[in-house]
C-alpha cells in the first residue's frame, strides 16, 4: 500500500498553514470579536483585512482603542461596553 505525503493530506483535509479550516477559524474569530470593537461611527469596525492568519483593523487610533491608552492618557471615548469577565 502506498500512503500519500503528509503535505498533501493535509492539503486535502484543509488543515495546512493557511488552509480553509485556517481560515474558517479566523473568520469565526473575527465575527465573534467584533461586538468588542468600540464604535462610535462605525468606522473602526467597518475597515479591516483579514488573511488566512490575522485580521488587522486599518484605522490609526486602532491600537491606543486596543491599549485604551492615548499618550498616555485613558481612552475617555470608548462607546462599546466590554464584558471585562470574559477577558481576564
Amino acid at each position: 500500500m502506498e500512503l500519500k505525503p503528509i503535505s498533501e493530506i493535509h492539503a486535502q483535509l484543509g488543515i495546512e498553514p493557511g488552509g480553509r479550516i485556517q481560515k474558517f477559524f479566523t473568520d469565526a474569530c473575527r465575527k465573534h470579536m467584533d461586538k468588542y470593537i468600540p464604535m462610535d461611527t462605525g468606522m473602526l469596525r467597518d475597515t479591516w483585512t483579514m488573511g488566512a492568519d490575522y485580521i488587522t483593523y486599518e484605522q490609526p487610533y486602532a491600537h491606543a482603542q486596543y491599549i485604551g491608552e492615548v499618550n498616555g492618557s485613558p481612552v475617555v471615548n470608548y462607546t462599546t461596553p466590554r464584558n471585562w469577565t470574559l477577558l481576564g
